[in-house]
């Protein structure tokens, strides 16, 4: 579960430099999906549940590694519509990947008949869908998305924060 929290966060909190149309991620996401893949694949000895996440996380690690260079590159800035498109798609297979950790984690509680925070997490889980969903819908009526976005943010540290007590109980009762 380590690598998979450590995936998290580098794909969760996003930190970039802006100069003009070239931005450059401090944390880039391709690598948080990479670590997570790996970190999947290790779970999946848990929960075949687990592994159902991997070609989704293969897929994001790509689509954000090409994002990545055309941002560096200063060529993403002009896409306009199909920007927020394509960024829609990606918040929405993140969240298909949060939730297969999710049952991950709920799957891995049944095996071992223990507690390993699964119902916080889906609560955490849920509530960042919320936010995100209304980021984007409000999108449209500025500044109204800024309630969604600083949703989004709190909302994920709280996933991460449910997530890596998750973790700590796993070790702690598991291995």
């Amino acid at each position: 579960m380590g690598n998979i929290f450590i995936g998290l966060l580098l794909i969760c909190l996003d930190f970039d430099l802006t100069l003009e149309n070239i931005k450059v991620g401090l944390l880039p996401n391709f690598l948080g999906y990479i670590v997570m893949i790996k970190g999947l694949k290790i779970m999946a000895q848990e929960s075949p549940v687990f592994i159902k996440a991997k070609p989704f996380a293969a897929g994001m690690a790509v689509y954000t590694g090409i994002l990545y260079i055309m941002d560096l590159l200063g060529i993403s800035a002009s896409y306009g519509a199909l920007t927020y498109l394509l960024s829609l798609l990606a918040t929405g297979v993140l969240l298909y990947i949060l939730y297969i950790i999710v049952s991950g984690v709920s799957d891995t509680e049944k095996k071992y008949e223990i507690s390993l925070e699964g119902d916080r997490l889906k609560s955490a889980w849920i509530l960042r869908a919320v936010f995100d969903i209304i980021s984007y819908a409000l999108y449209w009526f500025w500044p109204l998305p800024i309630i969604g976005v600083i949703g989004s943010l709190l909302s994920s540290i709280y996933f991460l924060v449910i997530f890596h007590k998750s973790k700590h109980l796993y070790y702690a009762k598991v291995l």
